[in-house]
């Protein structure tokens, strides 16, 4: 039988339930503030209207659990797993969705999560697309068959998932961010088609970069680094 709130708060310490077992546990409207549920098993829970701010939910089971209303502002619902989970107008604010599984999630009016339109409104444009920067020899080397030339095209297959922050695609960013990243390496200033806009990918915790499908290189933008790049 699901066990309700007061039943869990008699079993055990509410603010620490690590790996607890709640599965099909009623927690309506539970105050579970800043608690530790770090890899608890939630799987259909009724979470309706709970209290979740600032708590660890790291590595939980959350699939078809209903959180209708919950709110998680600050929340760290990192590599959580909220398959089917019903986040109706969910207040997500400040939550960490890194790695966290929303596959068939119903998120809708739910607050807080950062659009690809919010987040992109801020960079540069031409009148060919959006203008966005990279290092082509950070942190990984370039697949051998980008051509590293002005003018040149860069395709990749960008990983559908807001879930991860790094995922496969060619990953930009603004200037300032890739220069904060990559101090003293060649930084090129590259374009977006706005044909190609509908295959970039934002992810909902992003560090400041996304990715692309498609992307063309223009120029380097700090000049006395051009014999790096030409390498």
């Amino acid at each position: 039988m699901a066990k309700n709130y007061k039943q869990l708060c008699e079993e055990r310490n509410v603010s620490n339930l690590t790996g607890a077992d709640l599965s099909r546990a009623d927690l309506t409207g539970a105050d579970l503030r800043s608690a530790n549920l770090y890899g608890a098993d939630l799987t259909g829970a009724n979470l309706y209207g709970a209290d979740l701010r600032s708590a660890n939910l790291t590595g939980a089971d959350l699939r078809g659990a209903d959180l209708t209303g919950a709110d998680l502002r600050g929340a760290n619902l990192s590599r959580a797993n909220l398959t089917g989970a019903n986040l109706t107008g969910a207040n997500l604010t400040g939550a960490n969705l890194t790695g966290a599984n929303l596959s068939r999630a119903n998120l809708s009016q739910a607050k807080g999560i950062q659009t690809a339109r919010e987040f992109l409104a801020g960079f540069e444009t031409d009148q060919l697309g959006l203008l966005v920067y990279k290092c082509i020899h950070g942190s990984y080397a370039p697949p051998a068959s980008w051509k590293i030339a002005p003018g040149a095209v860069l395709v990749e297959t960008v990983s559908p998932d807001r879930g991860t922050d790094c995922g496969s695609g060619i990953n930009v960013a603004s200037r300032e961010w890739v220069a904060a990243q990559y101090p003293g390496k060649a930084i090129w200033q590259c374009r977006i088609a706005w044909r190609d806009l509908p295959d970039v990918v934002v992810p909902f915790n992003s560090c400041g970069q996304f990715r692309a499908g498609r992307v063309r290189l223009l120029k380097i933008v700090s000049p006395e680094l051009v014999r790096i790049e030409a390498k």
